[in-house]
């Protein structure tokens, strides 16, 4: 893409900031706000003036964003063109496990190496390991890899 002066290149970058920030974790996105917050700004003015072109974000903000944004800063800064990612799953299908009788509270051992937890608690614990602690698409397929596994591993006995 041929830019030919400044303000049309700041346009072009805030532009690739927003589609980034609105298209991350998976199509969810992240608010201003919260970008806002997590980085220490104040209010989402700022995340605003960079994607309007007003204003640029430092280094170690755009390390942040293409981290969390799943792209490169290149593609942020306009020097490379974004790439269409074409999504993987990141968890093979889960085989189908044989049906375990389930043995009446009073008469069930509890193992020490299994936690009780209901699935909407376990989802939320696996979004926010994704969204804030696992920095690329790798460590996302082997976290998750590991959480398919423990529980096959506890639906099996």
């Amino acid at each position: 893409m041929e830019i030919d002066n400044e303000a049309q290149l700041r346009r072009e970058i805030g532009e690739r900031i927003r589609r980034a920030r609105k298209s991350a974790r998976g199509g969810q996105g992240f608010r201003q706000i919260e970008v806002a917050d997590v980085l220490g700004k104040k209010g989402e003015g700022t995340v605003s003036s960079w994607e309007t072109g007003r204003a640029l974000p430092d280094a170690m903000t755009l390390r942040w964003m293409a981290q969390n944004y799943g792209v490169s800063v290149d593609e942020l800064l306009v020097l490379k063109e974004p790439q269409e990612t074409t999504q993987q799953p990141l968890l093979e299908p889960l085989k189908p496990v044989q049906p375990v009788l389930q043995e009446p509270a009073s008469t069930r051992v509890r193992r020490a190496d299994t936690i009780e937890l209901p699935i909407s608690d376990l989802v939320r614990v696996i979004q926010h390991a994704v969204a804030n602690g696992l920095s690329d698409e790798r460590e996302v397929r082997v976290f998750l890899q590991g959480v398919q596994a423990a529980i096959i591993a506890s639906s099996t006995g």
